[in-house]
């Protein structure tokens, strides 16, 4: 199963856009699918392209549920470390 990550714009150069991750990173990644994509937006970000534009309404609640799903992801793996 592939999950998109969710990001922020934070730059912007010719087809590409940097993206800045829920865990700080910054990631350069393809606007072929979104070139409307612009700084300061969310995306969702799959395979290295921004596969869609967040709409500001939904952010807030999107960012909870990835940040509720990676918590959970940590819990599990210490559980079988």
């Amino acid at each position: 199963m592939c999950l998109p990550l969710i990001g922020k714009v934070v730059t912007l150069a010719d087809d590409y856009a940097g993206v800045q991750l829920l865990e700080g990173e910054i990631v350069q990644v393809s606007r072929a699918v979104r070139p409307e994509a612009d700084v300061g937006q969310h995306v969702l970000l799959d395979r290295g392209l921004i596969v869609e534009i967040v709409a500001p309404e939904e952010v807030e609640a999107m960012l909870a549920f990835f940040t509720e799903l990676t918590e959970m992801w940590a819990t599990e793996d210490a559980a079988h470390a």
